[in-house]
């Protein structure tokens, strides 16, 4: 199925329909996920609990709908599609014939989120649309805007996620709502490659990880004070640019490089919009780092 026709598909919806009624102010995030907890329900009655296509539909369906409208919606309107998702991961799919929660391919609906981690990462790497590369200062400005937009949601659901930093013998648990990996990525494409930040600083890359300090600063500074890291098969490890580096998650030498790399990115600019931008990124790192 080509692009177009597989984004038609997620429009004519019931999920993405209810979605844009969230985000147009039409229907409030609470009674959408009710609606989605009915439809499941519904689902559950007619297929039972295993059914291919049955229960887990409608979920996969909503994380279809919540990727398409965050890309298409600017950063500005994501509050309304960024509560529905928390309200919704507070919610217990349970089977009233077992009194036990629905499970989704192991996972727990909707507290895990099944379909939301793949759906969203698959999206992440399509970088916009055609897969083209961010650093790339030809990319396709609709390309451009809905891959920053996606960082932007992302940035702001990874702010509002419920984080528990575990003491060192503790068990580390991720929220599914969690996307400060997907920041690391984000900074290391723009601040950590081969190539100078400065060289990068009309491009989606630098735009996306600006983002990122804008709308999650205060979450990516206390990774930082908190020693997050990740396992190696994550990919949180450092850039070309800095091979060498042992780095598995957030430290403050990393921060330190990302701030220079702002400043470096700003003081070669030529793109006023692109010179705010980084501005409001730098004063929010800043602010965060006082705030302490």
């Amino acid at each position: 199925m080509g692009k177009e026709n597989f984004i038609r598909q997620i429009e004519n919806s019931v999920e993405f329909r209810l979605l844009d009624k969230v985000v147009k102010r039409e229907l409030t995030a609470q009674d959408a996920v009710q609606e989605v907890i009915n439809m499941t329900m519904t689902a559950l009655s007619v297929h039972g609990p295993n059914k291919q296509g049955g229960i887990g539909l409608p979920d996969y369906n909503i994380s279809l709908a919540v990727m398409e409208l965050a890309q298409r919606l600017e950063p500005s309107k994501h509050t309304k599609l960024v509560e529905f998702v928390s309200h919704l991961q507070k919610q217990v799919a349970v089977d009233p014939s077992t009194n036990e929660p629905l499970r989704v391919q192991g996972d727990t609906l909707w507290t895990d989120m099944p379909s939301f981690g793949y759906t969203e990462l698959e999206t992440w790497y399509e970088f916009g649309g055609d897969y083209k590369d961010p650093r790339d200062a030809t990319l396709d400005s609709e390309q451009r805007g809905r891959w920053a937009n996606l960082n932007a949601f992302l940035a702001q659901l990874t702010q509002t996620a419920e984080i528990h930093y575990p003491s060192p013998k503790e068990e580390v648990r991720f929220s599914p709502l969690d996307k400060s990996l997907r920041a690391i990525w984000t900074m290391a494409m723009a601040f950590e490659n081969e190539r100078s930040p400065a060289s990068l600083g009309d491009t989606a890359a630098m735009e996306a990880a600006c983002l990122w300090f804008i709308f999650a600063a205060e979450r990516l500074w206390a990774n930082v004070v908190n020693n997050r890291t990740y396992p190696e098969v994550a990919g949180a490890g450092p850039g070309k640019r800095y091979e060498e580096e042992s780095w598995t998650g957030y430290t403050r030498e990393r921060w330190g490089i990302w701030e220079d790399a702002l400043k470096k990115a700003r003081a070669a600019g030529e793109n006023e919009r692109m010179w705010k931008l980084i501005d409001d990124a730098l004063a929010s790192l800043r602010r965060v780092m006082v705030d302490q």
